[in-house]
């Protein structure tokens, strides 16, 4: 399988480095082919050829069977909210699962935020001039019913209950996207209930452990998602998934962190959005040794977090990228 792979900016070729020691151990292991193509994108590649995102990278990705991506910098806008919109990467998936570094009061979370990822003020729609700028919000039905599906899928597969937020006592256009939500949903065996945006970032930090699917739009999966990582400890540890009906692309949370050292970046983010990767194409193709590889990916970072003797800066240890991806690596050989 060709994976397309844009190292990124700041910490993003630590990170991504890391990942793909971890992925070339797990395929040998379980005996599949992973190819993977370089496609140079963000700031320095700006810098050099005066694009982000030049156009033989964009064909590499759109030809290949899914796209690792490392963080972007100031050039993020042109490439992974284009690629969002050109591959028509609807789904953002963000999963929030307690690990041994969540602070004790959140010891139980585990839920999901599924974000549309190509509609709302994100659409970029915007006119700005000297004295007033003017961003157009766009919801359509087609965005919201197939964004839905996708959540009442997924909270089908897990505890039946979907969180759709909103903000419709302020604007006539989320009372449309929770009401097209909320049809599609009806379909779905769930409970199904909904929340005004403030409320939910109240109950996140009081009590996370109530949620199991979130439904929202572009904008507030974007900032709700950062607040849920903090919710767990730190965001280099939180992975997702951009996909759509024919592609798909994986990427940490986290933005490109230039003030860090990247000999010490946390790769958890990465790593396990490269888990997903995994679970996705094994999915597709009815692969069932990639479905086991990402789930053995996932225990054994667990392992280690657990013994909590290979931990990054952010973790409260003072391991290396490669020293954690090592210990990982460790793991998977030894079986856990």
């Amino acid at each position: 399988m060709k994976i397309a792979v844009i190292q990124g900016d700041g910490i993003g070729p630590s990170v991504i480095s890391a990942a793909i020691k971890v992925l070339e151990a797990i395929s040998d292991k379980y005996g599949f082919q992973l190819d993977f193509v370089m496609t140079p994108a963000g700031d320095k590649i700006a810098e050099e050829q005066g694009e982000p995102l030049p156009k033989d990278s964009f064909l590499k990705i759109r030809d290949s069977d899914a796209c690792l991506k490392g963080p972007i910098g100031e050039t993020a806008r042109d490439v992974i909210v284009f690629l969002r919109r050109e591959l028509d990467l609807y789904a953002n998936i963000r999963p929030f699962k307690s690990l041994p570094i969540t602070p004790k009061i959140y010891r139980d979370v585990d839920f999901v935020v599924v974000r549309e990822n190509t509609e709302d003020l994100y659409k970029g729609i915007e006119d700005v001039g000297d004295n007033y700028a003017v961003a157009m919000m766009i919801f359509t039905r087609k965005g919201c019913e197939r964004i839905a599906k996708i959540a009442g899928e997924m909270a089908s597969e897990r505890k039946k209950l979907v969180t759709i937020v909103h903000k419709s006592n302020i604007l006539d256009s989320f009372k449309f996207f929770k009401e097209s939500c909320m049809n599609v949903l009806r379909d779905f065996d769930l409970k199904v209930e909904d929340m005004y945006v403030d409320n939910a970032a109240y109950q996140l930090i009081v009590n996370p452990m109530r949620f199991d699917v979130i439904l929202t739009p572009n904008m507030f999966g974007d900032i709700l998602s950062d607040e849920a990582a903090g919710i767990i400890g730190t965001l280099g540890v939180c992975p997702s998934a951009n996909i759509g009906d024919n592609h798909g692309l994986f990427e940490p949370v986290h933005g490109a962190a230039p003030s860090i050292d990247p000999r010490y970046a946390n790769p958890t983010a990465t790593i396990l959005s490269a888990a997903m990767m995994l679970e996705w194409l094994g999915k597709r193709r009815e692969d069932r040794s990639m479905i086991d590889a990402s789930r053995e990916i996932q225990s054994s970072i667990e392992s280690v977090l657990n013994e909590g003797r290979t931990l990054t800066p952010d973790m409260g240890g003072n391991a290396s990228t490669m020293d954690f991806a090592e210990a990982i690596i460790s793991r998977i050989l030894s079986g856990n």
